[in-house]
C-alpha cells in the first residue's frame, strides 16, 4: 500500500532560491556551477566547501522540496516507535521518525529525496502494527540528526540505568515522600533521583531545570548556554513523587496544587560537596504541576568585571562611571540577559570600607558578603520596591541597587535618591540604550530629571562563545560579508570568521560557554542638553554614534572576527 508524503508546492527554483537566500550573482553562481562539475560534485557540497552553513543549505533543500526544516531540539520520539530501529540503522541511513499519530508519521530526514529510506521505515514500522497512511518529512542538517540520534540512545540507555539502579517502579513509589536530607543506600529511590538531576545538571554548567508533565510521561530538560535540551524522559508515575520531593526540599505546600508557588533550596543540605542555591517555581497545567528550578551558584558567581565581556573601551567607561558619587546607572535587556550578573561585579568592584552599599531585589539571587546590605521585597505584605528605597533611604546608603524600575513611584523615587547624593543602579526591560530614554518618559519622569540624574545606559546581551577546543577559522560567505560591513567594518582578502566543528567538550554543538556584548550611551553634557530640549530618539542615538558609541550588533561582530562568537550567533541576538 502506497503511502502520500505530504508536501507543499514549491514557489521558486533551486537557483533562485540559492540566489536569494545567500545573496549571491548569477555569476557567483555560474562559477560554482562549474567548480561542481570539474570537481564531480553537487553544487550543494561546493556551497558548503566554500563556508555556507550545512543549516542555510538545509534550509534552502526545504524550502525547494516544499518540506519544512526543523533543528530537531523539541521532539522526543516515542519509545514504541524507536524501539523497532538500531542507532546504526537510522544512522546510516540518516532518518529519525519523530511521531506516529492517526496514520499520520513525522520524520526527520537529511535527503528529502531518499524514497528508499522512507519506504524501509515505513515498511519496519508496519510490520509492527502501525498502519501508516501519511508521512510528514521534516528536513534538518547532518549534524543536527546525528546528534539527536546520539541524544535519545544515550537517552533511552540513562533511563534504563536510573530506573533499574533506582529500582523505581509504580508499587514502590511511596505515597509520603521522606523529608530525610541524608541521602544514602537506603533513601528512597525517588529522593536519589531528585538530587541526580541537580548534580547532574550543575556538573552540565545548566542555569535551569525544567520538569514538563505531558500527557504520556514525565520530560525534564536542561538550559544549557541559553538553550533547552533534553536531558531525561521518565515514567507518568515519576513526576508526581518527583514534584513532591522537591517541594518538600524548598518548604512549600505539597497539598497545594491549584496555585502557582515559589520558594527556594539550599542545596548544600543536601550534598554539603555542592555550595549551590536553587529557586523554584511551580504553576499547575492540565497534566499536572510544571516545576522550573534556576540554579544559583554560591561561589564563583560574582565575576570580575574582565571576565564579562566588556571590550577594553567599555571596560574604561564603565569603570569610571561607577566610580562616580551620585546618578543612575541602568542595565536594560530581556530577562536572562546577564544584567544581575554585571551589576553584582560593580557592587563587588566599589565595596570599599568607606561605603554603605544597599540593595533590594526580587529575590536576593546571590549573596555578595562584604558589608554589601541586601533585602528582599515581599509584594504580598506590602514590601515593595518603593517603600523599601524610601526606608533605605533614612539609612544614610551611598551605593544603592535596585532591582527593577517598574512603575512611576520607583522610577521616581530612584531618580531623587539619585539628585541628592547617592549612586543607584537599576535595571529595566528596553531593547537598547536608547529607547531606555523614551521608556523612562512614556513612565512620567520628566526631560529635565532624567538629564540631571543619568549618568551611563548599559544595554547588554548574551552570545553563545566559540568551542576552544574544536574552534576553526574560514572565509565569510557572502551573506555573512554583508554583515560584517553592515557594522561598519572592512572586510578584505585576509577577513576570517570561526565556528566551532563540534566535540565531546561542546556536546558537539560547536559552543562552550557565553559572554556579554553590550552597547553603552554615556550621558555627557550633549546628550543631557539633548534630553532636556526633548530631542528625539533617533537624533540622540545620530549624536552618540558619531561620539563612538558602538551598537550591540558592532560590539557584537568585533567579538566574531576577534574569533570569541560565530556571525550566526550575532544574527541571532542583535539586531541591524
Amino acid at each position: 500500500m502506497k503511502v502520500k508524503i505530504k508536501r507543499a508546492t514549491p514557489e521558486k527554483s533551486f537557483i533562485d532560491l540559492i540566489i536569494e537566500r545567500l545573496g549571491l550573482t548569477p555569476e557567483e553562481i555560474r562559477e560554482y556551477q562549474l567548480k561542481a562539475k570539474e570537481n564531480r560534485k553537487s553544487l550543494l557540497q561546493i556551497l558548503l566547501e566554500q563556508g555556507y552553513s550545512e543549516e542555510e543549505i538545509a534550509k534552502i533543500k526545504a524550502e525547494y522540496f516544499g518540506y519544512r526544516f526543523d533543528k530537531l531540539t523539541n521532539y522526543i520520539p516515542p519509545e514504541d516507535i524507536i524501539d523497532i530501529f538500531s542507532k546504526d540503522f537510522l544512522k546510516e541511513r540518516l532518518v529519525l521518525p519523530l511521531s506516529y499519530e492517526g496514520g499520520v508519521l513525522k520524520i526527520a530526514m537529511v535527503e528529502p529525496t531518499d524514497v528508499v529510506s522512507i519506504n524501509e521505515v515505513v515498511e519496519r514500522l508496519r510490520k509492527h502494527g502501525k498502519e501508516i497512511v501519511e508521512v510528514d518529512i521534516v528536513v534538518t542538517t547532518k549534524k543536527q540528526i546525528l546528534e539527536k540520534i546520539d541524544l535519545i540512545f544515550e537517552e533511552k540507555k540513562k533511563v534504563e540505568e536510573l530506573l533499574s539502579v533506582l529500582e523505581i517502579e509504580k508499587e514502590e513509589i511511596p505515597e509520603e515522600i521522606s523529608r530525610e536530607e541524608t541521602i544514602t543506600e537506603k533513601s528512597s529511590p525517588i529522593i536519589m533521583l531528585a538530587n541526580k538531576i541537580i548534580e547532574d545538571a550543575y556538573k552540565k554548567n545548566a542555569s535551569d531545570i525544567h520538569i514538563q508533565p505531558t500527557e504520556r510521561n514525565s520530560v525534564v530538560r536542561l538550559r544549557i548556554d541559553g538553550d533547552l535540551t533534553d536531558y531525561l524522559i521518565l515514567p507518568k508515575y515519576a513526576h508526581e513523587p518527583l514534584i513532591t520531593r522537591y517541594k518538600i526540599m524548598s518548604n512549600m505546600k505539597i497539598d497545594e496544587k491549584r496555585v502557582p508557588q515559589d520558594a527556594r533550596i539550599n542545596f548544600e543540605r543536601y550534598n554539603p560537596e555542592i555550595k549551590l542555591d536553587l529557586r523554584v517555581s511551580t504553576v499547575p497545567t492540565i497534566y499536572g504541576e510544571d516545576l522550573v528550578m534556576r540554579l544559583l551558584l554560591k561561589e564563583g558567581a560574582i565575576l570580575d568585571l574582565e571576565k564579562l565581556g566588556f571590550s577594553e573601551e567599555h571596560l574604561s567607561l564603565y569603570r569610571e562611571t561607577i566610580r562616580k558619587p551620585y546618578g543612575i546607572i541602568l542595565h536594560v535587556g530581556p530577562t536572562g540577559s546577564g544584567k544581575t550578573t554585571t551589576l553584582y561585579s560593580a557592587l563587588k568592584e566599589i565595596d570599599t570600607p568607606e561605603k554603605k552599599i544597599i540593595t533590594v531585589e526580587d529575590p536576593v539571587e546571590y549573596t555578595l558578603g562584604g558589608s554589601i546590605v541586601q533585602t528582599s521585597i515581599n509584594p504580598a505584605a506590602g514590601y515593595t520596591f518603593a517603600k523599601a528605597i524610601k526606608a533605605f533611604l533614612r539609612h544614610d546608603p551611598d551605593v544603592m541597587l535596585v532591582g527593577e524600575i517598574r512603575d512611576i513611584e520607583t522610577a521616581r523615587i530612584a531618580v531623587e535618591a539619585s539628585l541628592t547624593g547617592h549612586l543607584v543602579f537599576s535595571t529595566l526591560h528596553t531593547n537598547d540604550a536608547v529607547s531606555t530614554i523614551t521608556r523612562l518618559e512614556e513612565m512620567g519622569i520628566e526631560s529635565y530629571l532624567l538629564a540631571d540624574s543619568l549618568l551611563l545606559i548599559c544595554a547588554q546581551r548574551l552570545v553563545k562563545k566559540i568551542c576552544y577546543n574544536c574552534k576553526t577559522e574560514y572565509k565569510p560567505s557572502k551573506k555573512e560579508e554583508i554583515v560584517i560591513k553592515n557594522a561598519g567594518f572592512d572586510v578584505t582578502e585576509e577577513t576570517k570568521v570561526y565556528k566551532g566543528m563540534g566535540c565531546k567538550v561542546c556536546n558537539f554543538t560547536g559552543y562552550k560557554g557565553r559572554t556579554g556584548i553590550h552597547e553603552l550611551l554615556k550621558v555627557d553634557e550633549d546628550i543631557k542638553q539633548m534630553l532636556i530640549e526633548k530631542r528625539s530618539t533617533e537624533e540622540i542615538k545620530r549624536v552618540a554614534l558619531e561620539k563612538g558609541m558602538k551598537t550591540l550588533r558592532q560590539d557584537a561582530v568585533m567579538k566574531a572576527l576577534k574569533g570569541i562568537t560565530t556571525i550566526d550567533e550575532v544574527i541571532r541576538v542583535t539586531l541591524e
